[in-house]
């Protein structure tokens, strides 16, 4: 294993867009209500988050993820810079397409989630095959040790089928884009995880058999500075809303055509005001393990 050193599950490319100096971040407690201002290299992080005991010996998975990270990095700095999505390319949107997966996963609150499952669930975990094939043995949660190292082993095991799943990747890649800008007194905030996976006909038609990047009427909220938002909505959302408007117009009535449905089509930032800068911030704060970053009155 490398020597011990901190290992953000939220980049600092990320968070200083949060910061009026690029670097000095307020953070907001969810469980002392305790507020304070310390610089982004304190926060989300964890020493050797990505350093896992497997079977198979130590691994680490920091290159992987700063990888990708340096590939977006760049991107999200350009849209924040332009305040626009419009110029981007098919090859930018699969790069942030892949670092909304990951970030929705490599978080501190999915690894408790994932670690609660298996303690509470005797799943079946994995078998172990003989050399003509046949399985030797298979193992439960009872069988292992459920610790925070397994845990986060299986976390990233999820990443990887999620990656290598194309249902869910032609889902993503079929949202539409939008980018809010917030234009009242209200800035956005963000939080220890950030991604947000929104369904308003909520998990019920899950079943546990989906991801829910993959249900019909998903959204994606990822903050990517304090004046801007990136929102992605599945296809039949998007369908939906536009045969709303034709059929307004074939009826002759009056239309006003939203900020959104522009802005999905220009990709410059639509306004974004305080009430629903708010809804968002909701989310942010549902969404979080402990902690708030950014202005949060």
């Amino acid at each position: 294993m490398p020597e011990t050193k901190s290992q953000h599950y939220v980049p600092r490319f990320l968070l200083k867009h949060f910061c009026a100096d690029g670097k000095t971040i307020a953070v907001t407690d969810l469980k002392t209500k305790n507020k304070y201002k310390t610089n982004i290299i304190n926060v989300a992080q964890e020493n050797r988050f990505y350093d896992l005991k497997t079977m198979n010996g130590d691994i680490s998975l920091e290159k992987q993820f700063a990888g990708l990270e340096d590939k977006t990095a760049p991107i999200i700095d350009t849209i924040v810079k332009t305040e626009s999505i419009g110029w981007l390319q098919d090859n930018d949107k699969r790069v942030v397409e892949d670092f909304i997966l990951c970030q929705f996963y490599r978080t501190r609150k999915y690894v408790n989630h994932v670690k609660n499952i298996l303690q509470t669930n005797n799943l079946h975990l994995f078998d172990l095959h003989g050399p003509d094939g046949n399985i030797k043995k298979s193992f439960y949660c009872d069988d292992v040790n459920i610790d925070d190292n397994f845990a986060r082993v299986m976390s990233y095991n999820s990443l990887y089928d999620i990656e290598h799943d194309n249902v869910i990747r032609d889902a993503i890649a079929s949202m539409e884009w939008v980018l809010f800008k917030a234009t009242g007194k209200q800035i956005f905030i963000t939080s220890d995880n950030p991604t947000v996976l929104n369904n308003h006909l909520a998990f019920m038609e899950d079943n546990g058999k989906t991801s829910g990047f993959d249900l019909p009427h998903s959204q994606i909220f990822l903050p990517i500075s304090s004046k801007l938002i990136l929102v992605l909505t599945a296809k039949v959302m998007a369908e939906e809303a536009k045969i709303r408007l034709i059929k307004m117009m074939m009826a002759g009535l009056p239309v006003v055509i939203s900020d959104a449905f522009r802005c999905s089509v220009t990709g410059e930032a639509g306004s974004c005001p305080d009430a629903l800068v708010k809804v968002f911030n909701e989310s942010q704060r549902h969404n979080a393990e402990r902690f708030i970053y950014g202005n949060d009155k």
